[in-house]
Formats: structure tokens, C-alpha cells, sequence
């Protein structure tokens, strides 16, 4: 077995290089991203490593019986709600109403709701919220990083009345477009283009120049070229897919949202966050709060990673399916908009309208499917002999607009005028995300015994006394590799944001392992990394690939700040320099690396941070 592309989504023609190409890459990708899931972090913290009751589909035998059972959560960000919204506990100072929120998750305000401010939010979160504690700015940081549901929307209004015409509403994975680009920038632009133009009036259209998409050295503003492929770099926050606004129509169109950017939106931070959940812990799995401060996975007060993390932790127990298990998310791996019930949102009256005419017909799959059939059971996804209707849904992109047909009725009204279930006009995209949810699907096995409890990680979360042993470790942590072009732009690009809190682009990239080709010499590579320090004399950490691969290390810089992907605020930690030749005879593949401070005993090696490929 390999693992798929989200969806099953074929962007090229079958049997075609490029979706070889893709095929390829992406399995490479899942495969390094599952290894890292499985092995967790051994190298500063206890009880967090050797996952092994998540698997890796591509050497299991996996039983026909084994159904995928959906995980789902609603779309719209709880932690705006918890953090800002009114009747949250533990309630916060500003209780916004629901208007507020819809306001400040759109950045789009009235004169009745203007947009409120983000506020500073509790940075102790364990056993709960402290608002009498030490405070920090809102985030995700980043022009979309409070919509960290792993959905992500952009709105189109119209120029003149400012009424909604169309809700671009996503759930795509960075991964997968990293990938797509690795293998044909021009269709990544061509996707762009006929996905946030579907369905539009000719007016509303647009043709994204594969230019706009590029990374641009923030100094020389020239193309940055990425020397896994030898051509020009991504960007994932370009002018297309960034922010949740998008204007169309006008000489300076802009916005749309095609994949996802708040920083803890990845797809490997959430088989990381699905492997951290394996483990069994001597808290129990019954309260997702206590659950996710004890096992130190994901971001407490989302919908999801918490609800995610108990679920898991319980298919694995047994008290989800009856009989204990080892799981891993289901192929194909990705996270999916699942189709919502909007019945109790109301048309206009029009005698243009066709009969039968609902909302629900607004709300149009773009990308991904409504259904798909499970190639190990041979059903639907979710369906089992005794359920066979469909379990779930794999939608990646939707947009809610008026169908086409009725634009050529000549109906008199547009979204903006349909009312929700409250009633109100739809003046935000939230009013919609909010009626959806979100879902992944992961697949239990039964196990013969649920494994050993184990204690919660150390060390705790900010607010919980450590005990006074076990002293957890501190070893040097690799932590991501770049191309060093790369990295200096990502790094040097600042990224604009609501909060008005600085973050670098670097926090947008991805854990795709940067590819070296058999024979390639001196390739110029940057390492972040945290708990690394000098030795006595100076001495810098040895960095190992294993054989035919050598390495000398240069400029250990301790003042890095990013937001590593995954977490949702940026942190201190360094960077080494590296010059990386690679044998003519070495083993072509994933490579990890070991990273060892001077005095230190060598530890586990990181695992997936380079691709050898053939010259």
C-alpha cells in the first residue's frame, strides 16, 4: 500500500510523469511525516516518544473488517469564543458578542459591529485558563492564524452594497500545494485560478500568474530558487492566499483562500498531535481538557485537537470501539470539510427562484468529494454491512454562492441576502463555518491489549508544579532542515497580521524533507534546532545523516524566533549552517539526523529531514 493523495485528488491526468511525480513525492511525505508521529519527542521530554500504537499503514496488514471511523468538530475557531466571546469558562474580560466574533474572524466590520480588537489571552492554560496570570497577544499570528480549525475561509463582497456574493471555504493541507509546486508550478496556478473562479460571474473571474506566486528575496525582491527542484520557491502567503478578505471585479483583484495558513493548521502537526493521543494515560481519557494537559498534544480550547486527542486516546483504550486498538489516520490522509445541514437557512422570496430552490444549493463542492469508497473495505468511507450508507464526507474546497442558473433566471438577490438560522442576514462567512464541521479519519485495529498507562508528560505545562523527579532530558532537538536560500528568505520575510505582533514567514513552511542528489557537493543548508549550545571552548554540535553523507557546521545562531509548523505561537530557538556532500553511492531516501551537543551522548535521530535523490 501507499499513502494517497488527500481525497484521492488527481490534479494531473492519470499515468502522466507529473502524477507519478506527485504519487511519489506525496507517499515520501506521509511516510517521513508518519515515522516522525511515531517517534515523538525523546530528546526533551518524558513519556512522549516510541508512539507505537500509531502505525504506519505502508507495513501493516490491515484487516477488511477495519472500518475508518470519522473524528469530526465544528469549523468556527472555539478559542475566539473561549478567549473573547460572552458565557465562556473561565469567563474572559471582554465578552464580545456573537456579531463580535463573526466580525473579527471575518476582519470585516459594519457600522452597527465594527471589527473589535485582539486582546492579550492566558498564557497558562493547564488545568485551565488563568486570566489572573502572566497574558500574551491573540494568536495564531498571521493573516488567517485565528481561523486554526484546520478551516480556513476568505469573503467576496460587492464593491457598491458590500453584500456577501461568495465564501471561499478550505481545508487543503500546505503539504499537498508545497508538493503540487515541487512537481509543475504552472499547475498550481492553473488550479488557483479555475478553483477561485468556479462557478463565478465572467466579472468575478480571475488568472493568476504562476509570477504571483513566487518567493521573493525580501531584500533584492528578485525569485528565490529552491535547489531541491532548481526552480523558483513558493510562496504560501502570496497575494492569493492570504487574509480572509478577497476582492474581485476591480483592477486589483486579490484574496482567496486555497489552502491552509494559520501556523497549527499542518497535516503533519496532525498525525504528530494523533500519535501523541496513542499513548494511555494514568489520568484517564474522559475529560479532553485534563486529557490534553496531561499528554501535552495540540492546542487546548480548539474544537478539535482536543476532541481529536480524547478520541484517539480512546479508540486506542478501547472505550471507543469496545476493544482496545492501534490506529493511524486513514488513507487517503488529510483533513476534510464534511457537507453541513443549512435547512434552516432562508431564500429571499423570488418568484425567479426554480422550485425546489434552497440554500443548501449554494453551498457548491469545489475540490475533493462527497463520497469515496474505502479501498479496504470496499464500501463507502464509514459504511459497514450492517450502516452501508455514507459516513463521512472528503470535501477540500467549497465556495457558498448563488448557483449559476439562478444568476441566469435572473434572481434579484444575492448571499448577503439570505438569512441565517437566527434570522440575520448573512453579513460573514463565519455564519456559515459555523454550521460545518471539519472531520479526519482514522482507522482503529483491534489489539489483543490496550498498552501500559503511562504518567503525564514532563515537563508539565505552564502552571503545574513539576514533581522532583524523573528529571525529563535535554538534548539537543533537530527541528527543521532548509535549503539555505530557503531559509533566508522565509526567515527575513516579515508577515502582517491583526495583532500587529511580528512573526517571519518561516512560520508558513512546511516539515517536506529538502531533497540532495546523489553526488551534489557543499550544499548550503540551515538547521534549526533547540536546547543546543557551545562547548566549553567553543566547539559546535555534531550533526550526522549516517553514511556517505558528509557535513561541517558553521555559525551557531542562538536568537531564532518562528513559529516551528504546528504550534501556534512563535518560540526562541537556533540555527546551524551546513555544508551537506552526499556520496555517489549513497542509500537513496528519507535520512534523519542525529544532533549532539559537545560532552553529549549521541541520541535518536530525528527522523525524515533530507531526501536522497538519484543525480
Amino acid at each position: 500500500m501507499v499513502f494517497n493523495t488527500p481525497a484521492f485528488i488527481n490534479d494531473f491526468p492519470a499515468d502522466s510523469p507529473q502524477n507519478n511525480a506527485i504519487c511519489l513525492q506525496w507517499n515520501t511525505n506521509i511516510s517521513g511525516f508518519t515515522a516522525q508521529a511515531i517517534m515523538g519527542d525523546p530528546w526533551n521530554l518524558l513519556y512522549a516518544s516510541n508512539q507505537t500504537s500509531y502505525f504506519d499503514t505502508n507495513f501493516t496488514t490491515i484487516p477488511s473488517t477495519a472500518t475508518a471511523a470519522l473524528i469530526h468538530w465544528t469549523a468556527f475557531p472555539n478559542r475566539l469564543s473561549q478567549y473573547l466571546g460572552k458565557g465562556a469558562y473561565p469567563a474572559n474580560p471582554y465578552n464580545y458578542s456573537a456579531k463580535q466574533l463573526f466580525a473579527i474572524a471575518d476582519q470585516y466590520g459594519t457600522t452597527e459591529v465594527p471589527v473589535p480588537a485582539f486582546q492579550n489571552i492566558p498564557t497558562q492554560l493547564c488545568p485551565q485558563a488563568t486570566w489572573n496570570s502572566d497574558l500574551h497577544m491573540y494568536g495564531p499570528y498571521g493573516p488567517r492564524g485565528w481561523q486554526d480549525e484546520y478551516c480556513e475561509w476568505s469573503v467576496v463582497r460587492d464593491p457598491q452594497s458590500n453584500k456577501i456574493t461568495r465564501i471561499d471555504m478550505t481545508c487543503e493541507n500546505p503539504e499537498y500545494w508545497n508538493t503540487l509546486w515541487m512537481i509543475d508550478p504552472q499547475k498550481v496556478a492553473d488550479v488557483y485560478s479555475s478553483t477561485l473562479s468556479f462557478g463565478a460571474p465572467a466579472s468575478a473571474q480571475v488568472v493568476v500568474p504562476v509570477s504571483d506566486l513566487y518567493l521573493l528575496d525580501p531584500v533584492t525582491k528578485t525569485v528565490v530558487i529552491d535547489l531541491s527542484t532548481g526552480r523558483p520557491a513558493y510562496n504560501p502567503l502570496n497575494k492569493w492566499n492570504s487574509g480572509p478578505i478577497a476582492v474581485r471585479g476591480s483592477s486589483n483583484n486579490y484574496g482567496g483562500a486555497m489552502h491552509l495558513t494559520s501556523t497549527p493548521n499542518t497535516l503533519q502537526t496532525e498525525m504528530a498531535l494523533a500519535g501523541g493521543a496513542t499513548i494511555q494515560r494514568n489520568c484517564g481519557n474522559s475529560v479532553p481538557q485534563t486529557l490534553i494537559c496531561c499528554a501535552q498534544y495540540g492546542q487546548a480550547y480548539r474544537n478539535s485537537d482536543p476532541h481529536i486527542g480524547q478520541s484517539v486516546n480512546q479508540a486506542i483504550g478501547g472505550q471507543l470501539t469496545g476493544f482496545p486498538c492501534k490506529a493511524a489516520l486513514a488513507n487517503p490522509t488529510g483533513l476534510y470539510i464534511q457537507v453541513p445541514d443549512l435547512s434552516g437557512f432562508t431564500l429571499p422570496a423570488d418568484p425567479k427562484l426554480p422550485a425546489g430552490a434552497s440554500a443548501q444549493d449554494c453551498w457548491q463542492i469545489v475540490r475533493g468529494s462527497a463520497e469515496l469508497t474505502d479501498p479496504v473495505t470496499g464500501m463507502l468511507f464509514g459504511a459497514t454491512a450492517a450502516s452501508p450508507q455514507n459516513g463521512g464526507n472528503f470535501v477540500l474546497h467549497a465556495v457558498f454562492q448563488l448557483p449559476q442558473s439562478w444568476v441566469d433566471a435572473g434572481v434579484s438577490f444575492t448571499i448577503g441576502d439570505i438569512t441565517d438560522a437566527s434570522g440575520e442576514p448573512i453579513q460573514w462567512g463565519g455564519q456559515v463555518t459555523q454550521q460545518m464541521s471539519i472531520g479526519l479519519w482514522a482507522r482503529p485495529i483491534q489489539v489483543a491489549a490496550a498498552p501500559a498507562n503511562e504518567a503525564c508528560v514532563l515537563p508539565p505545562p505552564t502552571g503545574v508544579t513539576p514533581p522532583a523527579s524523573p528529571v525529563p532530558p535535554d538534548y539537543a532537538q533537530p527541528l527543521q532542515l532548509f535549503h539555505s536560500a530557503i531559509w533566508n528568505a522565509y526567515f527575513n520575510t516579515e508577515v502582517s497580521n491583526p495583532m500587529n505582533t511580528p512573526i517571519s514567514l518561516a512560520s508558513n513552511s512546511t516539515l517536506i524533507a529538502p531533497i540532495a542528489r546523489l553526488g551534489q557537493s557543499n550544499i548550503a543548508m540551515v538547521l534549526t534546532c533547540t536546547s543546543t549550545q557551545l562547548g566549553p571552548q567553543g566547539q559546535l554540535p555534531v550533526v550526522d545523516f549516517g553514511p556517505d553523507i558528509t557535513v561541517a557546521v558553521s555559525n551557531f545562531n542562538n536568537n531564532v524566533n518562528y513559529a516551528v509548523p504546528g504550534n501556534s505561537y512563535p518560540s526562541q530557538c537556533a540555527s546551524l549552517n551546513l555544508q551537506i556532500s552526499v556520496g555517489a553511492n549513497a542509500e537513496l531516501g528519507l535520512r534523519g539526523l542525529t544532533l549532539t551537543n559537545y560532552g553529549d551522548e549521541v541520541q535518536a535521530p530525528m527522523s525524515a529531514l533530507l531526501n536522497i535523490i538519484p543525480a
